[in-house]
């Protein structure tokens, strides 16, 4: 029987940087593209659940059941490693690779020279969040018709690698958001809280929910 363990998206992803969670070769290379792992950050920071993530638990000094490859940090393949022993106790990634990979490089990557960023107007009110992969901030998109809150359709685009390394270096989702409304100089009182409420909708889904299961 499977033991289901809870995670953050945190914690999975420095388990991906520790190699310990790892691709067997019988996985197939990843397929989803820009859109669709943007709409993944969008659906979680809707405080929506991943689900599970099934993996074989290899202890250290065994030999794996399979050859193996890293997580990619931008897309690139990364060739197989065959090993008659494991120096480290590893996971290797049955069920979810697309779901890890794309939080992967979202998060602390890259795909096709592109990073991702977080729109920090986004509408919280309507859970609808605004995520993009682009290689050039000034080819992001400024404004969006479509949202209803007056005053606020233009963007306030934000790298998603910076908003996590100042999270995870100083774990305060507050302090961050007025470091970034003073670097930007807003005096908006409504852009400030929508700056305030993003930042700690990102912070709470990414470093406090759990909302990944690993079965091992």
């Amino acid at each position: 029987m499977a033991n289901w363990e809870p995670i953050t998206v945190a914690e999975v992803l420095s388990e991906i940087t520790d190699n310990t969670f790892v691709l067997p070769v019988i996985q197939r290379r990843l397929v989803w593209n820009e859109e669709k792992m943007e709409l993944l950050f969008d659906t979680l920071l809707k405080g929506n659940s991943f689900g599970g993530i099934m993996v074989i638990e290899e202890e250290r000094e065994t030999k794996p059941l399979f050859a193996f490859r890293y997580f990619t940090k931008d897309g690139s393949l990364v060739d197989s490693i065959n090993l008659e022993k494991l120096n480290q106790k590893q996971n290797f990634v049955i069920d979810g690779q697309q779901r890890l990979q794309s939080f992967y490089m979202g998060i602390m990557g890259s795909i096709n020279g592109k990073i991702l960023y977080f729109d920090l107007f986004s509408d919280y009110n309507n859970l609808e969040f605004d995520f993009e992969f682009e290689n050039d901030a000034s080819k992001l998109p400024k404004i969006n018709s479509d949202r209803l809150e007056k005053g606020l359709k233009e963007h306030k685009w934000y790298p998603v690698n910076q908003l996590f390394k100042q999270l995870k270096d100083t774990n305060d989702e507050d302090y961050i958001a007025d470091q970034i409304i003073e670097t930007e100089g807003l005096t908006d009182e409504i852009k400030h809280a929508h700056i305030r409420k993003n930042v700690r909708t990102f912070y709470k889904n990414i470093f406090s929910v759990k909302h990944i299961g690993i079965a091992k």
